[in-house]
């Protein structure tokens, strides 16, 4: 009888043994779940649980993002319909005006739709009228070229100077909100910290993702402008040039 005693006993304990067992593997599995839903999986973390994982600070930061892609499309395709880099009208112009064929220069400059003969353009039309006033306005007419170029550039710089700001910013807060959290828990939960950890981080990158390609975009549109500017004052010099040598207008070659 203390024999069946004895077993029953055993029996119970082991039973119980595998019922904590069951409670242990239990708590584990509930521990996972909820490391899972902190942490999403590489097949499930989308542009929406990037933003919802880095708080308010990714809502200006996708904004940003917008802004500056809609900047740089835009100005892309303005600068190519404007054909900046188009200097084929400058010989035809020059060599006009040295012959002293101001009409032929005219209708030259005007052909070229372009920054270079618009500006050849006005100082050619000026030239007709008062010939001493023909640099300055082309290079008020250069000037105002290079305003309409240069419109929304500031604008890129600015975003790639204030996303790594709100980047940074949304890190500090994330950081803050963190420790505040961990400062009444007794024990520290090493995945709750490392998820608080990387969501703060979430953030810097993401302003450092937005600032160097909109940092590559305004160098490359802002160079574009600087070759514009450049093919201006070449044209505007080797114009004023040509005039000084070319003979007083109804002297030219075709007999205008």
């Amino acid at each position: 009888a203390d024999g069946d005693l004895a077993a029953d006993g055993d029996l119970a304990a082991d039973g119980d043994l595998a019922a904590d067992g069951d409670l242990a593997a239990d708590g584990d599995l509930a521990a996972d779940a909820e490391r899972s839903t902190l942490m999403p999986t590489g097949s499930s973390f989308s542009l929406a649980q990037l933003l919802a994982q880095g708080g308010w600070v990714m809502s200006p930061i996708y904004a940003c993002s917008l802004a500056a892609l809609t900047v740089f499309v835009y100005k892309l395709i303005n600068m190519r319909a404007a054909r900046l880099g188009d200097l084929s009208s400058v010989g035809p112009v020059v060599t006009a005006i040295r012959e002293g064929r101001r009409e032929d220069a005219l209708r030259a400059a005007q052909g070229a739709v372009n920054p270079v003969g618009e500006v050849m353009g006005a100082m050619v039309e000026t030239q007709r009228h008062a010939p001493s006033r023909a640099e300055a306005e082309g290079r008020r007419v250069g000037s105002l070229v290079l305003q309409r170029q240069e419109r929304l550039l500031p604008l890129l710089a600015f975003i790639a100077q204030v996303a790594p700001l709100l980047g940074l910013l949304g890190t500090v807060v994330g950081m803050v909100e963190l420790f505040m959290g961990m400062q009444g828990a007794g024990n520290v939960d090493v995945s709750a910290l490392a998820s608080g950890i990387w969501k703060a981080l979430l953030t810097t990158a993401a302003g450092l993702a937005v600032a160097v390609p909109t940092l590559a975009a305004h160098s490359y549109l802002a160079g574009r402008v600087d070759r514009l500017r450049l093919n201006l004052s070449d044209a505007i010099q080797r114009l004023v040039t040509a005039s000084a040598g070319a003979p007083p207008s109804g002297e030219g070659v075709d007999g205008l």
